[in-house]
């Protein structure tokens, strides 16, 4: 019961936040893949600096007029990292990873890519993100946060 509150409320929440600015048009990535993508309802993470972060992301989004249809769980152990999620525009995918201390890293924070095909990367602390063909206004929320 509590899992389809949670998802009407989402829905809800998603549905809000449905405008679209077209001078964001095409300034956001066309990389419409699904790879690696599972649903985001079994998500039973508590809050916390973490999710406080992706708020703040979520905030710098919709202030900046980047609107998204959907926040899935990425399957973030492909690359190495802890946790991630994709924000799905109409104009492509935004791509956010978290890693924790270690040898992968180590190594995103020295060559700043990702994935096999080396995707390229920016690095805000623990938090990565794929700018292969993302807009400036949406690397600059993302370098921004603290």
């Amino acid at each position: 019961m509590k899992k389809i509150l949670a998802l009407l409320l989402c829905m809800t929440v998603f549905t809000g936040c449905s405008n679209q600015n077209d001078s964001t048009k095409d300034t956001i990535s066309n990389n419409n893949s699904t790879d690696n993508v599972t649903e985001n309802e079994n998500n039973t993470t508590t809050p916390n600096q973490t999710d406080d972060w992706y708020a703040k992301f979520e905030n710098g989004l919709k202030e900046g007029n980047v609107s998204y249809s959907s926040k899935n769980v990425l399957d973030a152990t492909s690359v190495g990292g802890a946790e991630g999620y994709r924000y799905v525009t109409d104009n492509g995918n935004i791509d956010v990873y978290r890693y924790e201390d270690g040898d992968e890293f180590d190594r995103v924070m020295d060559e700043k890519t990702i994935g096999d095909d080396k995707k390229k990367v920016e690095v805000n602390d623990h938090m990565v993100i794929v700018s292969d063909g993302l807009s400036e206004d949406v690397l600059d929320i993302f370098k921004n946060l603290k």
